[in-house]
């Protein structure tokens, strides 16, 4: 490789070229997306984005027994690579030091606007190590946009949660305010003068815990932002390598763009194929607590087939209750199961084709359960060596509870076998919970190599994925960092609690959130989930409408948690509305005016149809108005659009440029936007809440016949509606007397028909005849004004 000697390399990332300048200036390149600038004297750096976008006088630095082993002018070479992100040219730096080699690598991509940040520790000494603090990145300035207003900011907090902060609210005149900005996975700023975006964020964290902060200053812009992986004194044994984790900057395109571009990053990084796709279940947890058993999971099984089956609901999946004493640790079944797992999956599978799942916390162990008797050396331990209570468990008999040390080969080989047993019972799905304790960083593995807290958790889920192979895993608590690759569903918020429970609106508040802005994660790194759903008839029909709305509008699988067999017909049909799981990506269009997006907008389109959908929330104890504007859902505001809502089957109207809506306190509505076409045409169903994606499989005009035609699939017993805009010079054609020519819909009101669909079987194919028509002459009586 060559050795690059001058003291600055000018590093451009073009739309047609990409190359070096040894000591030129950007203003030397031609179209250019992205410079930086690196000195070869002290590996400092600077990155300065077309788009406005920079970052200066950024720094790297490695903690090493206590001390900083990245000094003096490191060796440099430049070289093309070509990684699962795309190629470029990159720039390695080599510091060496009393038998360690540090090596820092900065990717530039070509054409994509986008660098990335690594390395590596390679301890070529006759001893081990202790690692500290890696600073990939700590820059002294970051700028986005003018100086004159606080960029908004999305922040991937707490690992597995994500926040907004949104634009202030004081006018764009007014002086900006400080801000202190504080994440574990992603920091993306948005300023909306002259609208640009910058997203850092890490894209693969295996080997150390991942922070990310930062500091906007009124007068100053941004600060001290830093790129930190903690090693914590995790050890390195002599002639071992230790992989830096990989950072991420991107200071092209929108905000939107950006998010969505990291959420396929991070997919394609992943050590194992990224897992997505949803599914439908029923969960056992708000239905019956630790009552549930084998004949309360059969019955509800019974209604969700008859309801739900031919809709793609195939999981039942049986929650904390089902293993003995109702404590972790032993995971054998108690007496309410009395024919055991592999009978009752059997039973679902043969009276119903559903799959078995099951909740498990694998790495919490009561000190209650025998697997603690007989090995209690396998627990995490304090720094004291001593092994170290992670809580008091919160059900009877309440033991205290342990987290089992997977760096343990001994544990982690137990962890696996586990699932490999249940697996080979036919448990299909499982539920992850509490797993979580192994993050806790005052724990101390047995296995020095091992980084605490972070590391730890990454070898539990290893070991689950190990035992469990191509089963469903969803985990309630699960950085998306470790996640992608070894999840197939994860969630960051809180257990969205029985439907109805008063004061509990803000936990469907706060899940909203956490979906609205993570919604570049789902269906590109994993299924972004969200807790099982309640639905019972204590909550309002609006609180219930949110929580439909808000799982099948984020696109995550859907899972119903209630005593199915006392549901009445209004709440089953309600549940039948969000079947089948599944949605085309959706984007908060709001994402940063406040602090819980409320306008959720997505693109269904297929052969039959396209549209777009928005869902419209107010997550607030008050009325609200929102308002709607075609331009940010990307349609052009010059021309009209048939709104339709769901939820009330309402023909908002004919509109163009947008629309206000008044909510009442805590609800949603679901509006289906289509241009109008000047003919008869479909505007809305009230089949499933995207209105076509899922039933519509055909739709074709016939302009010499002047009929629509059409295919709907959904699922036999069921009685549907679907809606038509009919405008001036066009009517139904009715035969006189009515015959099967005629055209079976209903008028509703002015230019609103009704189609009433019955399904027989899965399908309905129909065609709907209609004519020319002129409007009625009004003629006048002869004195008449």
């Amino acid at each position: 490789m060559p050795l690059v000697r001058p003291a600055l390399v000018l590093i451009c990332v073009a739309v047609t070229c990409l190359g070096y300048a040894a000591s030129a200036g950007p203003s030397g390149l031609v179209n250019p997306l992205l410079s930086i600038e690196i000195d070869v004297t002290t590996g400092g750096w600077t990155a300065r984005w077309v788009s406005g976008p920079e970052v200066s006088d950024a720094r790297f630095a490695v903690e090493v027994d206590g001390r900083q082993v990245v000094t003096g002018a490191p060796a440099t070479e430049r070289r093309a690579f070509s990684d699962p992100l795309g190629g470029g040219e990159e720039v390695r730096q080599t510091w060496r030091l009393e038998g360690l080699r540090v090596e820092r690598e900065i990717r530039s991509y070509a054409g994509s606007g986008r660098l990335s940040l690594s390395g590596r520790v390679v301890n070529e000494g006759p001893r081990p190590v202790r690692l500290g603090t890696a600073h990939l990145l700590d820059a002294a300035g970051w700028q986005v946009g003018s100086l004159a207003r606080t960029p908004a900011a999305l922040v991937g907090s707490n690992w597995s949660q994500t926040a907004v902060l949104p634009l202030s609210a004081v006018a764009a005149g007014a002086p900006p305010t400080a801000q202190e900005y504080t994440a574990s996975g992603v920091l993306t700023w948005f300023n909306p003068d002259p609208g640009v975006a910058l997203t850092v964020a890490y894209v693969r964290a295996e080997s150390a815990s991942p922070e990310l902060t930062a500091r906007f200053l009124p007068g100053r812009g941004g600060t001290g932002l830093r790129a930190v992986s903690r090693f914590l004194n995790r050890e390195l044994p002599a002639g071992a390598t230790v992989e830096l984790n990989r950072l991420r900057l991107d200071g092209r395109g929108t905000a939107y763009e950006q998010l969505e571009s990291l959420g396929t990053a991070l997919a394609r990084l992943a050590p194992q194929p990224a897992r997505t796709g949803p599914i439908a279940l029923w969960c056992s947890w708000y239905a019956h607590r630790l009552e549930v058993s084998e004949e309360k999971v059969l019955a509800n099984a019974a209604v969700a087939a008859r309801h739900f089956g031919p809709l793609g609901f195939s999981v039942m999946q049986v929650d904390h209750g089902w293993q003995r004493r109702d404590i972790t640790g032993d995971w054998t079944v108690n007496e309410r199961f009395p024919h055991g797992l592999k009978w009752l999956a059997a039973q679902l599978r043969e009276r119903h084709g559903f799959k078995l799942g099951l909740w498990i916390s694998p790495t919490d162990v009561a000190s209650t359960s025998d697997l603690y008797a007989k090995h209690p050396d396998w627990m995490l331990k304090g720094e004291d060596g001593v092994s170290k209570v992670n809580w008091r468990w919160y059900w009877k008999p309440n033991p205290d509870c342990y987290q089992l040390d997977v760096s343990r080969p001994e544990a982690f080989a137990h962890v696996a076998s586990v699932f490999r047993h249940l697996v080979a019972e036919d448990v299909a799905y499982f539920k992850i919970d509490f797993i979580a304790g192994q993050a806790k960083e005052t724990f101390f593995p047995s296995d020095p190599t091992v980084t605490r807290g972070w590391g730890e958790f990454r070898r539990a889920m290893e070991a689950v994925r190990a035992g469990a192979g191509d089963a469903w895993v969803r985990y309630c608590q699960g950085p998306p960092l470790l996640s992608v690759g070894l999840a197939d569903g994860a969630y960051g918020g809180d257990d969205t609690a029985d439907a109805g429970q008063p004061g509990m609106f803000r936990v469907l508040k706060d899940n909203a959130r956490i979906l609205a802005t993570s919604f570049w994660l789902n269906q590109r790194a994993y299924q972004r989930e969200v807790c099982d759903m309640s639905m019972r008839m204590q909550a309002t029909v609006e609180e219930a409408r949110v929580r439909a709305a808000i799982m099948a509008l984020a696109g995550t699988s859907i899972s119903w948690s209630d005593e199915l067999t006392y549901l009445p017909p209004s709440r089953i049909r309600m549940m039948q509305q969000c079947l089948p799981a599944g949605a085309p990506p959706m984007r908060p269009v709001d994402l940063f005016e406040r602090t819980v997006p409320s306008l959720w907008h997505l693109k269904p389109a297929h052969e039959a149809d396209q549209w777009d959908v928005v869902g419209v929330f107010n997550f607030d104890e008050q009325p609200a108005v929102r308002r709607v504007r075609f331009d940010a859902l990307g349609l052009d505001p010059n021309v009209d659009y048939a709104v339709f809502e769901f939820w009330e089957e309402r023909h908002v109207g004919t509109v163009r440029g947008g629309l206000d809506l008044t909510l009442p306190p805590e609800s949603s509505r679901i509006l289906s936007i289509r241009r109008v076409t000047g003919r008869p045409q479909l505007i809305g169903t009230d089949m499933q809440v995207l209105q076509g994606y899922h039933e519509l499989k055909e739709l074709k005009w016939d302009e010499a016949t002047l009929r629509l035609s059409g295919r709907y699939q959904r699922m036999p017993g069921l009685h549907q509606r679907a809606f038509f805009l009919v405008p001036p010079g066009y009517a139904p054609k009715f035969e006189f007397p009515l015959s099967p020519a005629s055209a079976r819909l209903t008028h509703v009101h002015d230019d609103l028909w009704m189609q009433e669909v019955e399904f027989v079987g899965p399908e309905v194919s129909w065609t709907l005849p209609f004519e020319k028509a002129t409007p009625p002459v009004v003629k006048k009586e002869p004195n008449a004004p």
